[in-house]
């Protein structure tokens, strides 16, 4: 716990009595007035306020499991936008808090460290079936193979976007895999916004790297089903692709 939380922890125990009372603790108590207020019978505004000041490895070690009205506070906590700051916290969400939260109150779902992707791919809640916008930052290095197989089991997904990826994978520049994912994997994608730098780590030798120049910078080179644009930076040996996608699908 970090010393932050601990001191806040400390000072609601100064504040308000113990939520675990024996049942002889609490038949001696039950008739005899109280100046304190139990922490448990504090308004959810209250507890929604305290949880602000927590992390969320703090708030699912101290409060989830207690009972079931803290339970769902915490899940709600999570829905209306609690802000996830490290690793630790991300995995926590995805495999202890995620899981429990109705499928209908999930319509937009973010993804921003490799081990989402991976821990998401491995165990993959039922309740994410129905999700219609998906955001994923910041992946490293996978490759497009690896991204289809997460998407598709987001059968219902309206909205994809992928921003500030790196990879040295290629076949994210290869045009029929983007095609098989928009018109077999994701049958209801409306919006696709892309923004990927693909890495070429190997040396390419000068005429090769004036061909892939001229496919993405001259008109008449691009392909008429090709989705993405590219630009280019020239670091040599290494060439980067930096492709971009904004297109907008009819309803099909």
């Amino acid at each position: 716990m970090s010393n932050t939380s601990q001191t806040f922890i400390q000072y609601l125990r100064s504040k308000f009595t113990c939520t675990s009372l024996s049942k002889e603790e609490y038949r001696r108590r039950k008739w005899r007035p109280s100046k304190n207020t139990s922490f448990e019978h504090l308004p959810n505004e209250i507890l929604l306020e305290i949880f602000n000041h927590l992390t969320l490895v703090d708030i699912y070690s101290i409060f989830y499991g207690l009972n079931s009205r803290l339970n769902q506070l915490i899940v709600f906590s999570c829905i209306r936008g609690l802000i996830i700051h490290t690793t630790k916290e991300n995995n926590l969400y995805l495999k202890h808090i995620l899981p429990n939260i109705p499928p209908w109150q999930i319509n937009t779902l973010k993804l921003w460290h490799n081990s989402s992707y991976e821990q998401l791919l491995n165990d993959f809640p039922v309740n994410l079936y129905q999700v219609h916008t998906l955001v994923l930052r910041r992946l490293k290095n996978l490759s497009f193979y690896q991204c289809r197989q997460l998407l598709k089991h987001f059968q219902c997904l309206e909205t994809l976007t992928m921003i500030d990826f790196n990879t040295a994978q290629l076949d994210w520049l290869d045009d029929n895999n983007w095609k098989n994912l928009i018109d077999i994997d994701l049958p209801h994608l409306r919006h696709l916004d892309v923004r990927i730098c693909v890495i070429y780590h190997k040396q390419i030798y000068d005429d090769d790297k004036d061909n892939i120049i001229y496919s993405f910078t001259s008109r008449y080179a691009r392909p008429n089903y090709r989705l993405y644009t590219g630009s280019l930076l020239k670091k040599n040996p290494i060439l980067e692709i930096c492709l971009t996608i904004d297109q907008i699908f009819p309803v099909r």
